[in-house]
């Protein structure tokens, strides 16, 4: 009876089966490692919303976001041309470059069906409710929801562009060929001193309109004060306001100068009853002023008042004023301009006590006729004081 021959064991090839298959089942967990991560990264929701714009922004090139949506619910405000639809205005958005921020809505109170408000360069456009409820949890360790997309709603009751437009306000801006008025003005750098002056002169000062409620990008038009069309950005080089550091350099833009440091000493003198003149200094006073100006019946209830009586007994030190300096000129145009004035005052109270005043203010001058005689003979004239520091 013959018997067959024994294969002998092979070690060698056991070994490399076995590495092998190691080598499988590592590959395999890795990629299931790998697939886990992505897929527990794409379903951060962060992450899920970028891809849902992605989406919207993927059928705007295409012409056909509106497919997309479940609602629609946007104003057009009255500089938007009628013919103009909200699924055009909303294919031009989402084809442009712009800054995407999330924010869950305030109404949204379920974790598993959230709903995220998508701004577009701070403007709200969608609401995105989002279904959470297929969980999954892998490794044993992340559990996490498979997102899917319930409805995609436009929401954008300001319109789908907002414009902010600074300019002079001597300015005119058109948007879509409809003229700006006040009703849009949203800032104005139009301090107190700058509204005294403009009752007198003619001062332009900067003012932002705020436009809502468009839905395409629009045409803007804007207007200088000389009728000329100009370009937003070349509007800062048009504008004639003149910043000077001392008198010296004020004085080569403009005609002629008044005494600065005279009429501040003046004013300083008549509100502690030390300016010569009738009325305790108000007949002085009253010659650097306009009449019936806001400064003018202010100095005159002040000269007739029973308050002023009521000053200190004191005399003036010599010298009477000292560390005086007139200085940061503003030029609005040849007719106007400002400028921050500082000195000290020196008095002597009667008891004895040294006390010093100081001045520290922005003073405001026009170039006006206030004369009744029609002589067209203006002078410079102050019109409005800002304090920069308190008094001591």
């Amino acid at each position: 009876m013959k018997h067959g021959k024994k294969r002998k064991f092979s070690y060698k090839k056991t070994l490399r089966a076995y590495i092998i298959l190691l080598i499988l089942l590592t590959i395999l967990a890795t990629m299931y490692v790998i697939n886990t991560l992505k897929k527990y990264e794409k379903n951060q929701v962060n992450n899920y919303l970028e891809s849902v714009v992605a989406d919207l922004k993927s059928a705007a090139k295409r012409k056909s976001i509106g497919k997309k949506l479940n609602k629609i619910n946007a104003q057009k405000g009255e500089f938007e041309n009628n013919n103009v639809s909200i699924e055009d205005g909303l294919n031009e958005l989402m084809s442009l470059d712009y800054t995407l921020t999330y924010k869950e809505n305030e109404n949204s109170k379920d974790e598993i069906k959230p709903i995220y408000d998508i701004y577009i360069n701070d403007n709200k456009v969608f609401e995105i409710e989002l279904d959470g409820t297929d969980m999954e949890t892998r490794l044993s360790l992340l559990t996490f929801s498979n997102w899917k997309t319930k409805n995609i709603n436009v929401e954008a009751q300001n319109g789908l562009f907002k414009y902010d437009i600074s300019v002079p306000s001597n300015y005119k801006v058109y948007i879509n060929n409809k003229e700006l008025t006040e009703d849009q003005i949203s800032e104005s750098d139009k301090d107190e001193g700058l509204v005294e002056i403009s009752k007198y002169v003619e001062i332009p000062y900067s003012i932002k309109y705020e436009v809502e409620g468009l839905v395409k990008k629009p045409s803007i038009k804007i207007i200088n004060s000389k009728g000329n069309e100009v370009k937003y950005e070349d509007i800062k080089h048009e504008q004639n306001i003149i910043e000077c550091e001392t008198e010296k350099e004020a004085s080569q833009h403009l005609v002629s100068i008044p005494d600065i440091l005279k009429i501040a000493e003046n004013w300083s003198l008549f509100l502690s009853k030390d300016l010569s003149g009738a009325k305790y200094g108000f007949n002085t006073m009253s010659t650097y002023l306009i009449k019936n100006s806001s400064l003018y019946d202010y100095a005159y209830k002040w000269a007739t008042n029973i308050d002023i009586t009521f000053i200190s007994n004191h005399t003036l030190k010599n010298p009477a004023f000292t560390n005086e300096k007139v200085s940061n000129f503003t030029i609005y145009n040849e007719n106007a301009f400002s400028c921050e004035v500082y000195l000290d005052k020196n008095m002597r109270l009667a008891r004895g006590t040294d006390l010093t005043d100081t001045m520290n203010e922005k003073m405001y001058f026009a170039y006006y006729d206030d004369t009744d005689d029609n002589k067209n003979n203006p002078t410079w004239k102050l019109v409005n004081m800002q304090s920069i520091t308190k008094n001591k």
